[in-house]
């Protein structure tokens, strides 16, 4: 049985992908949430079967800057494991 991502974790996540939007791109944060809600990333995020809610937040901010760029998250180096 497959459960849900726990609320906690994405909230975690949810912060911290933000913030480093923010910080990097200098955007707003509105813009930054929406930006990252809508992301393919995010909704690989809150599957449960992908289980990246169990790795760092620089990982997912990494896939969604490789999917900002190449329109794939999966593009992204932990993603591929070169």
């Amino acid at each position: 049985m497959v459960t849900k991502v726990p609320a906690r974790i994405l909230n975690f996540m949810d912060k911290e992908v933000v913030r480093s939007i923010i910080d990097k791109y200098g955007i707003d944060e509105r813009k930054a949430i929406s930006d990252f809600l809508s992301s393919e990333t995010y909704r690989m995020l809150i599957d449960p079967e992908t289980e990246l809610y169990k790795v760092s937040p620089l990982i997912i901010f990494d896939m969604w800057e490789a999917e900002k760029v190449t329109g794939d998250p999966r593009s992204s180096i932990y993603i591929r494991a070169e």
